[in-house]
Parts: structure tokens; C-alpha cells; sequence
């Protein structure tokens, strides 16, 4: 299966040929041959939207194929229309490069790690392995944002082998084979699967709402856009 959100995640509507569909627990469970729906995974939410006119309520990663969960069969060999919830995609798309902005700045001031990332409906959660005060975290929201005001790019991709050798990147776990890299100049350069903004700028703003002792570190809480 092509996984068209790695072409760009800006794609909101495509076309695919449907390989299955089987009824299951949470209605029926669709296999296409590409798809632009962002599965659940690396924090970030699945997508939701229309596939062949019909809602589709969840997608998640099962056994390397991706799965679209419907409310109603779709016709195996039929070529469908996919269009993306786009509110929701691109609220995602903002969270998620604003998380790595704030986790890879505080990385790069003090070392701790981003051992917890959870984005819901309104705030974005993240736990991290240290100590920090309330205007350490300030000054860090600041330069986050002097980054997005400066709207530089952000490179998401698959680097070389050899490319890969010679870069130093954020990621929770050892990794193997194609890794895919999300690099924002001056921010962070962290191995990830997600979905991002092109720009700094698109995320908006952050604001870091709230920051509390959690395990050995602390969790914070943000929003951005």
C-alpha cells in the first residue's frame, strides 16, 4: 500500500482501488491499494473523513496494511474517492510540529527527553525525563515562537543511509531500515512518522498552559495554532 501522507501531507483527496473489506468489531475494515488517511501511531490521532461516500471513523496500522474503518461496505475491485477531514488533519499537522519545536529546543538546552507525547482534542500532553521551572519553560515557549514568526521550513523524509550516519536526531527507540527524519533549522531533528506543516509559521503559536511534577520529570501542557 502507498502511503500517499508521505508524499505530502497536504493531499485532502485522492483516488484508490478497494483490495478488501470485511465486516468487523467496529464495522466494516477496508484495505485500499493507497491511501492519504493517516493512520493512529507516534502520538498523533488517526484521520477521519469519506471514502466512497461513506464516513470513515477511525484508521489504524494492523499487520504492515493500513485500515479504514467505515460504516458500510465498500465493493472490492471498485476504484473509491478518499476526501480528508482537513480541519482535523491540519489541527494535527500544527500540534504535532509545534510538540517537536517545544520538546526539541528543551532537548537541546537541557538534555531530557521526550518520553511522553499525547495530542487530544484541545490540549497536547507531554512528559519529559527532568526538572524544569516555570521560567525555564517561558523562555522556551519565546524562542519557539520567534521560530514560527520566522516561518522556516521544515524537511520531512527518508534520508540516505549515509545521510543518516552523519545526522544526530531525536527518537524514543533504536530503529532499522528506512527512518523517517522531521527536521525544523534550529529546533529539532527527530525521527518520526507523523504528519507536519511545511512551515514553522502554519503552526500559529504555542503556548505552554500548564506544568506539573510527573514521575521522575514533568509533563506539560500546550496548544497550539
Amino acid at each position: 500500500m502507498k502511503k500517499l501522507f508521505y508524499d505530502s501531507a497536504y493531499i485532502r483527496t485522492f483516488e484508490a482501488k478497494v483490495l478488501s473489506c470485511a465486516e468487523g468489531k467496529k464495522g466494516y475494515e477496508v484495505v485500499l491499494d493507497q491511501t492519504a488517511f493517516f493512520p493512529e501511531g507516534g502520538g498523533q490521532p488517526y484521520d477521519t473523513g469519506v471514502l466512497g461516500g461513506v464516513p470513515v471513523t477511525a484508521v489504524h496500522e494492523k499487520n504492515g496494511e493500513i485500515v479504514h474503518y467505515t460504516d458500510a461496505p465498500l465493493t472490492v475491485g471498485e476504484t473509491v474517492t478518499g476526501e480528508i477531514d482537513w480541519e482535523r488533519r491540519f489541527r494535527n499537522m500544527q500540534g504535532h510540529s509545534g510538540e517537536h519545536l517545544v520538546s526539541g529546543l528543551i532537548h537541546a538546552k537541557y538534555g531530557y527527553d521526550n518520553v511522553g507525547f499525547h495530542m487530544g482534542a484541545e490540549e497536547i500532553t507531554i512528559d519529559l525525563n527532568g526538572l524544569l521551572e516555570w521560567e525555564d519553560l517561558m523562555e522556551i515557549e519565546k524562542k519557539a515562537n520567534r521560530i514560527i514568526w520566522e516561518d522556516r521550513e521544515i524537511y520531512a523524509g527518508f534520508p540516505s543511509a549515509e545521510e543518516l550516519a552523519h545526522m544526530d536526531y531525536r527518537s524514543k527507540k533504536e530503529l532499522t531500515g528506512a527512518i523517517r527524519i522531521v527536521s525544523i533549522p534550529g529546533g529539532d531533528t527527530c525521527a518520526c512518522c507523523g504528519t507536519h506543516v511545511a512551515r514553522t509559521g502554519e503552526v500559529g503559536a504555542i503556548k505552554i498552559l500548564s506544568c506539573q511534577k510527573f514521575h521522575d520529570g514533568v509533563r506539560l501542557e500546550m496548544v497550539c495554532g
